[in-house]
């Protein structure tokens, strides 16, 4: 286990964070000021701890998530509810909103990865969504968490996945709540790119040499619209497509691009770029590649589909060319 700077593993942590939690109700007007005494691998090791795992439990998991975001500046987003800043903001949608879907267990897909940013650590965790009704077990959307860690907080907690599922009516045979209140509509959440990391244009992008760097047999390629492309041969050509169809579009980052070596995490925006040479917002997505002996064996790209189906959005896609070939 990490050790935290007050000595605490992360079992020790959650032993006594559950003792002094005996009885628990949450209160949303709870506001934490003082930091945990944890350091990030610590508190990534509590929130994956296996006790919250178990029914009933995750109210308690919840309200340990809000106690790490730092209580004034911080940000978490979401990708149907947008984003909320500091931790009583935060509190006050997460423990509510996650009550309401306790059905949907978070299932992780990779293990987890931290990586030094120059300013702290930022924490990169992937998961599939999964909704458990009785004996079945429905798949929803793969998803991404990636946090910053600042002076013992969370100062920076964003969770992207594709909405598009959530978005669809469930199955009859299902005992899915159907009369359940609406989601919201993609969330229209204003980005400041990180101005110290480049942004990639779709056009400087050398697609087949990127194919070249997967591996022949054992490489996976996630995308929410394309599903899972296998094997060097089948990723190479489906990029080779995507070549074809780019148009005009830049990729602005949200965050420096983080490498330990194996793994590499970019956070980003998908911009339309107009004739005239402004930009209109696509979406929102996080990309993963994970590397051994210099091949990428997994690449993963999460973004929300639903605002890609907003008629405004459409526009600008056509307007920049994207999906057209020469």
């Amino acid at each position: 286990m990490g050790v935290s700077v007050m000595g605490k593993s992360a079992d020790e942590f959650v032993e006594s964070y559950v003792a002094n939690n005996a009885g628990f109700e949450p209160d949303l007007d709870r506001l934490v000021t003082e930091p945990s005494g944890l350091d990030a691998a610590t508190m990534l090791q509590t929130l994956a701890n296996p006790w919250f795992a178990e029914p009933g439990r995750q109210p308690v998991a919840l309200q340990m998530m809000c106690d790490f975001m730092a209580p004034e500046g911080s940000i978490y987003y979401d990708a149907i509810y947008g984003a909320f800043e500091g931790q009583r903001a935060i509190r006050n949608w997460l423990i509510p909103t996650m009550a309401k879907i306790d059905f949907i267990e978070f299932v992780p897909t990779a293990p987890p990865a931290l990586f030094d940013d120059g300013s702290g650590q930022t924490s990169l965790d992937e998961w599939e969504m999964i909704a458990v009704f009785g004996e079945d077990r429905m798949p929803l959307s793969r998803g991404v968490s990636v946090r910053r860690y600042r002076d013992g907080w969370i100062t920076w907690a964003c969770d992207v996945y594709d909405t598009g599922p959530f978005r669809v009516p469930p199955p009859p045979d299902t005992e899915i709540n159907v009369d359940a209140e609406p989601i919201p509509d993609w969330p229209r959440t204003l980005w400041q790119r990180d101005t110290e990391s480049p942004e990639t244009s779709a056009a400087s992008i050398d697609f087949a040499a990127l194919g070249d760097t997967f591996h022949p047999t054992d490489s996976v390629y996630h995308d929410p619209i394309f599903g899972e492309i296998h094997g060097r041969d089948a990723i190479g050509a489906w990029l080779a497509d995507m070549s074809d169809r780019a148009g005009n579009i830049v990729y602005e980052p949200l965050g420096p691009r983080l490498d330990d070596g194996s793994t590499s995490v970019q956070e980003w925006q998908q911009m339309a770029v107009q004739p005239d040479s402004s930009r209109v917002f696509m979406t929102r997505g996080t990309s993963v590649r994970r590397r051994s002996n210099g091949q990428i064996m997994y690449a993963a790209n999460y973004f929300d589909t639903a605002s890609l189906s907003d008629p405004s959005i459409q526009a600008a896609a056509s307007a920049a060319g994207l999906g057209t070939a020469d």
